[in-house]
């Protein structure tokens, strides 16, 4: 099937926009994590461009995609399919935010986009958020009304459309309730295939038995490539930090503690990594 279509097939539907509720989003101060858990999925499904708050990128990729940044978008640039993952907070103008609390308003690329995704020929624009209704007060021109009414956007519940996917598709080890992260469940499904560590989150990153072509090198090599060794000294708890932006709960210093003592190990060097990786003695 090809890339433009995998995403229709999965939705049922060509039409566009599209507005996926993700109850995860809705989530606030320390409780907010895994905002970027829907992005494995639509990656899957054939898009490749995804916007959110650089906030949430804090400089790591776990799985690679392409990333903008809300204020550096060019709309004569922009081309579908098109995830965009935001909250409705982000959705508020300048003159609705709390005093103290301001931040860059999305509210403007987010209707533009809007716009343009209802004349998409080339693919579809996926709004992620925390509602299935979401408003722009600031740009509607009827008051309260949604911009799912206002665009005739379709809605669908992420949970619902992630756990029918890997259910159907995917032979993970992980249960749903642990995470609703389709990369979790591929390296789990990987693992499995190969008596590699597969049923707890944590384990996944072993990487002294993690199979040479595991999803898990991935990251170590992002690393590398960006010459991220540069923070070394604060870098454990800048990736434990980043990967809440992946995760739903649990240990995710674990995580980063493997990741980092990994690449210490091989010296943060790309061929010592992949030698490392391709060992039979690891």
């Amino acid at each position: 099937m090809s890339e433009d279509r995998k995403l229709a097939r999965a939705l049922g539907t060509t039409e566009s926009p599209i507005i996926i509720h993700d109850s995860q989003l809705e989530k606030r101060d320390q409780r907010a994590r895994a905002q970027l858990r829907t992005i494995p999925f639509f990656l899957e499904l054939g898009v490749s461009r995804f916007v959110y708050d650089d906030l949430w990128a804090r400089e790591f990729q776990l799985v690679n995609h392409g990333h903008c940044s809300p204020g550096a978008i060019t709309l004569s640039d922009v081309s579908f399919p098109l995830t965009h993952i935001a909250t409705e907070k982000q959705l508020r103008s300048k003159d609705e935010q709390d005093q103290g609390q301001e931040f860059i308003s999305q509210a403007d690329v987010t209707w533009e986009l809007f716009k343009e995704g209802t004349e998409a020929t080339g693919g579809q624009y996926v709004f992620v958020t925390d509602t299935p209704t979401p408003h722009i007060e600031s740009r509607i021109p009827v008051p309260r009304r949604s911009v799912a009414d206002q665009f005739n956007a379709i809605s669908f519940e992420y949970e619902q459309l992630i756990h029918e996917y890997v259910k159907s598709n995917v032979e993970s080890r992980l249960p749903l309730y642990d995470t609703k992260n389709l990369y979790f469940h591929r390296v789990s499904e990987h693992h499995a295939t190969r008596g590699a560590p597969a049923s707890e989150l944590v384990e996944l990153f072993d990487y002294e038995r993690a199979p040479i072509e595991s999803p898990v090198w991935e990251p170590l090599h992002f690393f590398i490539e960006h010459e991220l060794e540069e923070v070394l000294e604060e870098y454990e708890a800048h990736v434990t930090t980043a990967l809440r932006s992946w995760i739903e709960w649990g240990d995710t210093e674990k995580i980063a503690k493997r990741m980092i003592a990994t690449l210490h190990r091989c010296n943060f060097d790309s061929g010592e990594l992949t030698e490392y990786q391709h060992s039979d003695q690891r």
